[in-house]
């Protein structure tokens, strides 16, 4: 494939780069992969990327010009635009208003929900050196057990097909690894060790841009929290 003119900013210690990754892979594009230095040179809060993502978040995606960032938001953008001529990959984000809604529903779930409860356990304990909060952990495990109960009646989250809604919620649960968080539920725990195995095996990413290496594995990388 020749070049496609998208460049994808991004962070390996992100989930929701690592989303996105799992997207690009799946719709086999061919990106050039930006990696942005955000805790030594502070690369996201440069004037150059601040004009083009005035909330200087990663990911963040160029499209020819055309500029998007969130990562749920690119993950809904990538299927649209480049899965529509391939059954198998529009059915990552179906247009069948039923099963498109429980993807959105799963998507919404991860950010308001499941990604939520990571962050408001772990930061504080992260960046503050805080104890544990009971609550907080208690919030966390309610939200894993919701995963267990999504995956008891069906192979994915939102259905019988891989889904962005899997990218999204995958990247979330896998950061818990790098926590060295136990995941106890059982559907949750294979959910994320077959489909991690499988189905999305990062580091056979490639791409034909100079940036191709993404030089990390799920469950090896560097723990961040960043809010996009």
């Amino acid at each position: 494939m020749g070049w496609s003119g998208i460049e994808l900013y991004y962070t390996p210690g992100s989930p929701h780069c690592r989303a996105v990754l799992m997207c690009i892979k799946a719709l086999e594009l061919d990106v050039d992969l930006i990696k942005l230095d955000m805790y030594q040179k502070y690369e996201h809060k440069k004037p150059w990327f601040v004009k083009m993502n005035p909330q200087h978040t990663v990911p963040t995606l160029n499209d020819n010009e055309y500029i998007l960032w969130e990562s749920r938001a690119i993950l809904c953008y990538l299927v649209n635009k480049f899965g529509s001529s391939c059954p198998k990959k529009s059915q990552l984000y179906p247009t069948d208003p039923e099963m498109r809604a429980n993807v959105d529903r799963l998507l919404y779930f991860d950010t308001g929900t499941l990604y939520k409860n990571i962050v408001d356990y772990f930061h504080p304990q992260l960046m503050s050196g805080e104890y544990p909060d009971d609550r907080k952990a208690n919030a966390l495990k309610q939200s894993l057990e919701y995963i267990n109960l999504f995956l008891e009646k069906t192979s994915y989250c939102a259905g019988p097909q891989l889904t962005i809604a899997d990218f999204s919620i995958l990247a979330s649960v896998t950061q818990l690894e790098g926590m060295d968080y136990k995941i106890t539920y059982r559907s949750a725990y294979r959910y994320s060790t077959v489909t991690t195995g499988a189905q999305l095996n990062m580091k056979h990413l490639t791409s034909s841009s100079s940036n191709a290496g993404t030089g990390w594995m799920l469950g090896q990388q560097q723990c961040t929290f960043i809010l996009c």
